[in-house]
Formats: C-alpha cells, sequence, structure tokens
C-alpha cells in the first residue's frame, strides 16, 4: 500500500515538473552575435551592451523595430531608406 501512494506521489511530481517545463524555456533569452564586436547580445537589444553599435531602429512607416541591417521592415514591408 505504501509503494502505490509512493508511485502515485511521484507521477504527481513528474506531471507538475513536466507542466512548469515549457515556461522555464519560454524565458530563455535568444542570442545573436553583434555585427561589430561579434559578441553575444539578446535579440531584442537595440544596442550592444559591449561596443554600443545600434543593432535594432524603428521603421519609418510603421515604426516597430527592426534589425539596423534590413533593407525591408518585416512586419509592413517597406524598403528603408539609407540600409543595405
Amino acid at each position: 500500500m505504501l509503494l502505490l501512494l509512493l508511485i502515485i506521489l511521484a507521477v504527481v511530481l513528474w506531471l507538475i515538473l513536466a507542466e512548469l517545463e515549457p515556461e522555464h524555456n519560454a524565458e530563455e533569452q535568444i542570442e545573436a552575435a553583434c555585427p561589430a564586436c561579434h559578441r553575444a547580445v539578446d535579440i531584442d537589444w537595440m544596442v550592444c551592451p559591449h561596443c554600443q553599435q545600434r543593432l535594432r531602429e524603428a521603421c519609418v512607416h510603421c515604426h516597430k523595430g527592426k534589425l539596423i541591417n534590413h533593407q525591408y521592415c518585416p512586419f509592413c514591408g517597406l524598403v528603408q531608406e539609407g540600409t543595405g
């Protein structure tokens, strides 16, 4: 009887941990390399904290953040003047 209770408790604990695992993975930051210094940067950062290189800028049309070296805005598709 005690063995059955321990097995049930282990299964319940395993299910709880399985539910928490996707939340942990979603909180991980996606990293990329800075085009200037090649050090790791978060994909959402506007400026590299290592060399102060601008990484993102606002689209001139929709004002959403896009990578500085993208010729087209990925949100509205407008060609960005002065890039590329």
